[in-house]
């Protein structure tokens, strides 16, 4: 065998250990895109079968901004929200078949269009398990005074993001969200990460979008309320 032959093989299996030694493992991603499941607790929801309501969930992130994409019903529904975690910020987008909503959040205001879910406790636990490549922990919410049930989250480190939740009811978390619950309108949704794209993302998507119409927080979550009623 010559020794360029040798060499080559040699090469290749190196590749071959360190992929395979690295798979699934992307500790310190600073950009990508993850997709998220959406189940619900409900069977039907604004005389909708759970069915025909959004099942997925789009994040995409890129130097500390998320975007955070829920559509549904073939593309006439599509709520978007973009936070700018350096500055404590969001938009929330609402279309709706020919209805564009626009909302622009002030600094560390409360997030819109999902509950806040108030008087939650957050107890952080031992427990580890890994989605979609990476380590994840327990934490559990409970809500001793309003009688909601409680619900595991399972959060990553492993992500670049400063304070991933600061605009979020879930701000005592210091990971990325992998599976959680949350509600927007009047639905009890779960999510859990299906997949990860590694991939670059340009800055493009997090900017404004065009002919949305400015509206008050009020009044995109009583437009968004009204359609899951």
């Amino acid at each position: 065998m010559s020794k360029s032959i040798l060499k080559y093989l040699t090469f290749t299996l190196l590749v071959i250990l360190l992929v395979d030694c690295n798979r699934g493992k992307r500790p310190g991603l600073s950009e990508g895109r993850i997709e998220y499941k959406i189940t619900y607790e409900q069977q039907e929801i604004g005389g909708y079968s759970a069915s025909l309501l959004p099942s997925k969930m789009t994040m995409e992130f890129r130097d500390n901004m998320v975007k955070n994409t829920i559509q549904g019903g073939m593309g006439f529904f599509n709520l978007v929200n973009v936070s700018d975690l350096n500055n404590y910020k969001f938009i929330t987008y609402l279309k709706f078949i020919d209805k564009r909503y626009i909302f622009k959040g002030d600094k560390n205001e409360p997030p819109c269009c999902f509950g806040l879910m108030d008087g939650m406790d957050i107890e952080f636990t031992r427990q580890t398990k890994e989605i979609i490549g990476f380590d994840c922990r327990k934490a559990i919410a409970s809500f001793p005074d309003d009688g909601i049930e409680s619900f595991d989250i399972w959060y990553t480190e492993e992500l670049q993001l400063d304070k991933p939740n600061g605009n979020s009811p879930f701000q005592k978390i210091p990971g990325v969200l992998l599976e959680f619950n949350t509600i927007m309108g009047n639905a009890n949704m779960h999510m859990v990460a299906k997949s990860c794209d590694v991939t670059r993302i340009p800055v493009r998507i997090f900017e404004l979008p065009k002919n949305y119409t400015q509206v008050s927080k009020l009044e995109i979550e009583t437009i968004l309320n009204a359609l899951l009623d």
